[in-house]
């Protein structure tokens, strides 16, 4: 398997390099699980054979080499001023980010539907930002009231 942070271990990485994984999201073996995890710390030379380690959820260090892709993606909901509302795990469509992100919650015992658009622009690490686009009340099933 190839690690898409084999890089980390190349001669001549620097600390640009060691920095560019930083919280984005990728996958690590544990036991016979593979866990989704972001990336928040970095140790070159970590290993005893002076490989380096990557930190996942501030809590556990896994040799750079035992890394692999994740099959979800950061999506990051911005509100209308581009102020960070939320940052969520979700899963790829057909090997892509979704279109459009739908949340339904209750607001003062009302249903309230949220939708949020992808920008139209290149995808950064593993982060896709989308725009928030509008907030709608839902109608309550007609079986809900009885």
């Amino acid at each position: 398997m190839t690690s898409p942070l084999d890089y980390l271990d190349e001669n001549g990485a620097d600390e640009a390099d060691y920095e560019s994984p930083m919280r984005e999201l990728y996958a690590y073996h544990d036991g016979d699980t593979w866990l989704d995890g972001i990336v928040t710390g970095v140790k070159p030379g970590g290993t005893s054979d002076g490989k380096t380690l990557v930190q996942f959820d501030e809590r556990l260090w896994v040799p750079a080499r035992e890394v692999k892709q994740s099959d979800h993606y950061v999506a990051v909901l911005l509100n209308p001023d581009s102020e960070v509302y939320a940052e969520v795990i979700q899963s790829f469509v057909d090997g892509q980010p979704k279109d459009s992100i739908r949340d339904v919650s209750i607001v003062g015992g009302d249903n309230v539907g949220t939708e949020w658009r992808r920008l139209d622009e290149p995808t950064t690490g593993t982060r896709v930002r989308y725009r928030y686009t509008g907030t709608a009340e839902l109608q309550a099933p007609d079986d809900a009231t009885t």
